[in-house]
């Protein structure tokens, strides 16, 4: 399982809970967005930058997530098949 959050609509609060429960699960978690992020060094954090533009970070999600994945966004209505 994986984790991606749509960065560019998530609070730092939240950003930072899920620094730690990355390390502390050993779950990879990838945050999408259209800057430039800093987060801290763990073999379990990524970032992924996109280009900006409308919904570009969560269509980004949309076709790289697999099922099982979780996806933290405000804004991708999901529906499971």
């Amino acid at each position: 399982m994986f984790i991606w959050v749509d960065a560019d609509a998530c609070p730092n609060v939240i950003k930072e809970v899920l620094y730690r429960a990355a390390v502390r699960t050993q779950t990879t978690v990838t945050f999408v967005a259209n800057q430039f992020l800093r987060v801290p060094p763990s073999p379990f954090l990524r970032t992924l930058q996109v280009p900006a533009g409308f919904d570009v970070a969560d269509n980004e999600i949309v076709k790289r997530a697999q099922p099982g994945d979780l996806v933290i966004t405000a804004d991708i209505p999901w529906q499971q098949k």
